[in-house]
């Protein structure tokens, strides 16, 4: 078999339990059937879903997105959530996992004999550490015989949840940037290595680069190295790195020498995986070539690197008999300069029972930087550091801490050149572009507080013989400036979800969106029983809090904290509208050139919001109608009023709406909704409204 260095293992890392219960788990259509209308629809999108499911691996996304859209039918059936929380856990989407997993708890609490796993894990990647240790704990209370590996592996993921709850209070100061669509891609990225002016980058990615790119037994394709370089202040757009270093099978770049004229290379088909050496020459990269030193084996190894001197050389492998298991670091020492020392294991402070990985040394060579599984990793690889001190022994390892590790996997630590407090790594933390993306960090200073000075005492006066001396105060020293680690920021977003008629609670998915970034940031679900809820917010900002519940149309909500704003929470409540056949929803901020129907670009992003709710429910069918205030002529308001209508159904369309789904009507000022008399009644009258004419 040919093997890359990150080979995605999730369905036996995620659920070291068999998957059987999960694929034969039907969803049953006597219980999902609760009305002809869009019955046929949604169907059709689970029978989709299911084929997605079977076919594992990468598809599991695309069953997310099929099952997600028959909900909109039927949102209340056990096993749909079920698979939908599943395909959500085994994709890109584990932080939204866990709505539907806990649904599929409430509705059927005996689904599966592993649901309540299933359930934690879905927590976990929530960042709902207690709740996930709740679930973990009454899994393992549960009844029937687990395998001995399956308790080892859940009493691990509750050790990682108890590791995270720390971690994440020591927050460290940092600003973390996505690489962007120019290095990343939907497919993973990895193993990145860096020029020593930091204008080149060179990588490994999965992604298709033609009809013969081959797919692996994780459904995804071999992996090649790409190259990329800093254009004005950016980097260009990725390219493959040299046609001879392009073949089926598998190759990653893991070290590059001083002068970019060497780079050691991972070949997936050398053995079970080698290390081997490609030279540049005249500008163009050679063919591998065998190592002038003996690490490889028959099993992988997976990275390496040099010290600064050259003298000592680091790197992975799983093949050798002193290993503490999975994957373990290694170094050698240069004897001379034809012999190497045999590799020794670089001992229990560094290595665990678990995979290690991505190995790199400081410029200065006493830190060295890595991944692993084992120590107090908050959940897959975490980057940790162990420091060498003067007489050679090297640190306890040490977690990097919150947030450049989080519960995904995080790991391929590279300092950047000349200023180790700028980084790259590599993570698949919720927010990217697809699977694993390359990052930069940059560590921030602390922010420096004041420590005020107290006021010098006043002018004392001493009388001697009636004679008065006045002894002068000392000059006031200047404020002492003390930096001081930054404090954890406490933001919490709350609120409660009601239904816009009754009144009652609703069961609602809350994404939390950083308007900068367009990245989710936070997700969160609002109670069943009162309808409240409460997320963490990462920072004093804007965000898009997007709204969405099963039966009801979703909303979208801007909220801007200013950074003084001092209290501890922020409460944002909101109604959300039923969708039932015969409702009117207004659409704010529909705006035309004055006496026109020529819609304005203020207009799209609600409009935009409305293409988003017919997308939602595909079978739905709606009338647009226009509206205006009695001022003026009766006969060209009517007809204005059409026309305005018009123009947004014509909008519709273009965005992708089928025209059948949509009608449009004006009334002129035939329905008013309040009084013509006043301004502000008026402009309450000029709108634009959307029925529900059937589902």
């Amino acid at each position: 078999m040919r093997y890359t260095i990150y080979f995605i293992i999730l369905v036996i890392f995620l659920f070291p339990c068999e998957l059987k219960a999960q694929t034969d788990l039907k969803v049953r259509k006597s219980e999902f059937k609760k009305g002809r209308q869009g019955f046929r629809d949604a169907w059709k999108h689970i029978e989709n879903g299911d084929k997605y499911f079977i076919s594992g691996g990468v598809w599991y996304r695309n069953a997310y997105e099929e099952y997600l859209r028959s909900t909109a039918y039927n949102g209340e059936n056990a096993e749909l959530n079920y698979k939908t929380g599943i395909s959500a856990l085994l994709s890109d989407n584990r932080d939204e996992a866990y709505y539907f997993l806990l649904k599929a708890v409430n509705l059927k609490p005996n689904i599966t004999k592993d649901v309540l796993l299933f359930t934690g894990r879905a927590l976990q990647y929530a960042g709902k550490f207690a709740e996930a240790k709740e679930k973990y704990n009454s899994y393992l209370a549960s009844k029937g015989r687990k395998k001995k590996e399956i308790i080892t592996i859940v009493r691990k993921y509750i050790d990682e949840c108890t590791w995270a709850e720390g971690v994440a209070r020591d927050t460290l100061r940092v600003d973390i940037v996505n690489l962007g669509s120019s290095i990343n891609s939907s497919a993973d990225e990895y193993s990145e290595v860096i020029s020593r002016d930091n204008k080149t980058i060179y990588f490994a990615s999965r992604r298709e680069i033609s009809n013969e790119s081959t797919y692996y037994d994780d459904t995804r394709y071999d992996e090649n190295i790409f190259e990329s370089t800093v254009v004005n202040n950016s980097w260009g757009p990725a390219v493959t790195l040299a046609r001879n270093l392009i073949t089926p099978l598998c190759e990653a770049p893991l070290y590059l020498n001083a002068t970019g004229e060497e780079m050691y290379i991972y070949t997936g088909y050398e053995n079970d995986g080698d290390i081997q050496l490609v030279v540049k020459k005249r500008g163009k990269w050679r063919n591998p070539s065998p190592l002038p030193f003996k690490i490889n084996t028959g099993g992988k190894e997976t990275s390496f690197t040099f010290s600064p001197s050259g003298d000592e050389l680091w790197f992975v492998t799983d093949a050798r008999k002193d290993g503490f298991g999975g994957k373990d670091i290694y170094y050698a020492k240069k004897i001379n300069e034809r012999k190497w020392s045999k590799p020794v294991n670089a001992g229990p402070m560094i290595n665990t029972k678990y995979d290690e990985e991505s190995v790199r040394l400081s410029e200065s060579g006493d830190t060295l930087w890595f991944g692993s599984k084992g120590h107090n990793s908050i959940g897959g690889f975490d980057i940790f550091y162990s420091v060498r001190n003067k007489t050679g022994e090297w640190s306890d390892a040490i977690n990097r801490g919150y947030p450049v590790n989080t519960v995904w996997d995080d790991f391929f630590y590279h300092p950047f050149w000349g200023n180790d407090s700028v980084f790259f790594f590599v993570s698949n933390r919720s927010g990217g572009m697809g699977g694993l993306d390359i990052y930069t960090g940059m560590l921030l200073p602390p922010e420096p507080i004041v420590i005020p000075v107290l006021p010098p005492k006043p002018d004392t006066v001493v009388i001697r013989d009636t004679v008065v001396m006045v002894k002068e105060a000392a000059p006031v020293p200047p404020p002492v400036v003390v930096p001081e680690p930054p404090k954890e920021l406490v933001l919490y977003l709350q609120g409660k979800i009601s239904d816009s008629e009754t009144g009652d609670p609703v069961l609602a998915k809350i994404d939390i969106i950083d308007l900068s970034t367009d990245q989710t940031v936070a997700t969160t679900a609002s109670s069943d029983v009162d309808g409240s809820y409460r997320v963490r917010l990462p920072a004093k900002k804007s965000y898009m809090v997007d709204l969405r519940a099963s039966g009801f149309l979703s909303d979208m909500k801007q909220i801007n904290i200013p950074e003084s704003y001092t209290e501890e929470s922020y409460n944002l409540n909101a109604t959300l509208i039923k969708v039932k056949v015969g409702k009117k929803v207004v659409l704010n901020n529909i705006l035309f050139q004055t006496g026109k129907s020529i819609l304005t670009t203020g207009s799209y992003e609600e409009l935009d919001r409305l293409v988003g709710i017919l997308n939602d429910n595909p079978q739905m069918r709606i009338e647009i109608s226009g509206h205006t205030d009695n001022t003026g002529s009766p006969q060209l308001n009517l007809k204005l009023s059409e026309d305005r209508a018009k123009a947004v159904v014509e909008y519709l369309v273009k965005k992708g709406i089928e025209r059948t789904r949509l009608e449009y009507k004006g009334f002129g000022p035939q329905q008013p909704i309040a009084d013509n008399t006043t301004a502000d009644g008026r402009t309450k009258n000029r709108r634009v409204e959307f029925k529900i004419l059937g589902l």
